[in-house]
């Protein structure tokens, strides 16, 4: 009987030992479900298991520091009776890998994808399914939960709030390798909010496009109206930029919207980072008269990379004249300048020969820009109609680093272009400044008027030594 005793106390003792050599953090009250709430989790190193409860509607957030990403695991497995799920979020709050389900209910987090970067302060947030964290717009941060990295609509941003209710789901254990015990920071707020769209209005005139920013991949940028208040047809489906670099695999859409500044109605700014590129867009609307309007659009880009980039760089419209997808017409009148009509007529033209060009019906061109690789405009199209027209300009062009390249545009209804557009000296229009252009100049030197077409360089109404010199100036440039 003695011995018996004796071996259950030392089981007892042993089983105790066993227990008090995990190093274990008990959840503190509530633990708050952001990082600036986060509850802190001692001294602990390593830190072996962090318990708690997880209320009605409730998101338990602690911090940690992650020792060895390569070793760092979290996991319910063994820990809950609940479905639960887990993320984990940088020193920032923004999003690092999530887990929903490990073979059951259950949730491990591991850095098998490689999404955990570094060493350093965590944030590890355990829900019960299906509530997940929503980015400083409302956005979701993952769109799926898999062990991966963000790859949700707001996947660079910061943990905001989180999404619907849930019940209350009960005790939980985290288990934990390769982490230990931190204090809780204070990252930095969401930054203030960016418009989704901008509405210009000029007298009679307005113009509007929407999906300015978030838009990365999708066709969604630029759709809006062209129109007059009150009587006048929408004559606008789309209008919007997409771009790539040579090493780029595919076109992207601008959606980066940094900055955004609206100085009067008539006038918007838009300013973009993508990568180390910026481009700084000004839209401004004139009303021209009845049924008469002009915007022009300024962008200029810069290349903020430490060595030379090729760019090319794409706009897109979509123009439903009188309000219809149906009856349009287009033509390419010449390089740079598209004109599609039916009862009344949108003018596209640019200041700078565009590298190539193209018309068709929607949605083909819109694809080319929309798909997963790399598609340069083929030149074709014109003459179109009647059907739903859609055209779109290409220019290329290279930058050395710190080097910026400004191309105006614009888009009219019932407002030709002048007859003369000052260009860089492609007098053939054929995307390149060569031996032909300076023997188009040279043939015509000296001659004056009004109507003089493309060796008017700077259309000062005479062929002299200032067109020659733009010649000389661009020799080479697109060839």
């Amino acid at each position: 009987m003695m011995k018996r005793i004796l071996w259950t106390l030392l089981t007892i003792g042993t089983l105790s030992l066993s227990a008090q050599a995990q190093n274990i953090w008990i959840e503190q009250g509530d633990a708050g479900d952001l990082p600036e709430t986060a509850q802190s989790t001692g001294s602990f190193n390593p830190l072996d298991q962090i318990r708690g409860t997880l209320d009605t509607n409730d998101v338990d957030m602690y911090a940690i520091y992650i020792s060895d990403p390569a070793t760092f695991s979290a996991s319910t497995v063994g820990g809950a009776t609940w479905d639960t799920q887990l993320f984990l979020f940088d020193a920032d709050g923004k999003g690092v890998v999530a887990e929903d389900d490990t073979g059951g209910s259950q949730s491990t987090i591991n850095n098998a994808r490689g999404c955990i970067p570094r060493p350093g302060l965590y944030y590890l947030a355990i829900t019960r399914y299906n509530k997940d964290p929503l980015g400083c717009d409302g956005g979701g941060i993952w769109s799926s939960n898999d062990n991966n990295c963000p790859n949700g609509t707001e996947s660079t941003s910061r943990v905001s709030s989180w999404t619907t209710s849930s019940s209350a789901a009960g005790s939980y254990t985290i288990f934990l390798t390769g982490a230990r015990s931190a204090t809780a920071g204070d990252p930095a707020d969401c930054p203030p909010s960016l418009p989704t769209s901008f509405t210009l209005i000029d007298g009679d005139a307005q113009f509007r496009a929407t999906g300015i920013r978030g838009q990365r991949t999708t066709f969604a940028g630029g759709i809006g109206d062209y129109k007059s208040l009150g009587t006048g047809s929408d004559h606008l489906y789309q209008n919007w930029w997409w771009f790539r670099t040579d090493t780029d695999t595919r076109e992207y859409a601008l959606s980066n919207l940094t900055a955004f500044n609206q100085p009067q109605p008539k006038q918007v700014s838009l300013t973009y980072l993508e990568g180390a590129l910026t481009f700084e867009i000004t839209y401004e609307l004139t009303d021209a008269g009845d049924n008469q309007a002009v915007v022009v659009v300024g962008i200029t880009v810069t290349n903020g990379h430490s060595y030379p980039v090729t760019i090319n760089l794409f706009n897109y419209s979509d123009f439903d004249i009188d309000g219809s997808a149906v009856g349009d017409n287009a033509e390419l009148v010449r390089p740079g300048y598209i004109r599609a009509w039916e009862t009344n007529t949108a003018h596209i033209f640019t200041s700078e020969t565009p590298f190539a060009w193209q018309i068709g019906a929607f949605s083909g061109v819109r694809d080319l820009l929309t798909d997963s690789d790399t598609d340069d405009l083929n030149n074709s199209g014109s003459p179109f109609g009647p059907g739903d027209f859609t055209g779109a300009f290409q220019w290329q062009f290279s930058l050395n680093d710190g080097e910026s390249k400004t191309i105006l545009l614009a888009l009219t209804i019932n407002v030709e272009p002048p007859s003369c557009q000052p260009h860089n000296g492609d007098v053939t229009g054929e995307g390149c400044v060569d031996d032909a252009d300076l023997l188009q100049v040279l043939f015509a030197f000296g001659q004056t008027g009004e109507n003089l077409g493309r060796v008017d360089v700077n259309c000062d109404h005479v062929v002299d030594d200032a067109d020659l010199l733009q010649v000389l100036f661009n020799f080479g440039s697109g060839c």
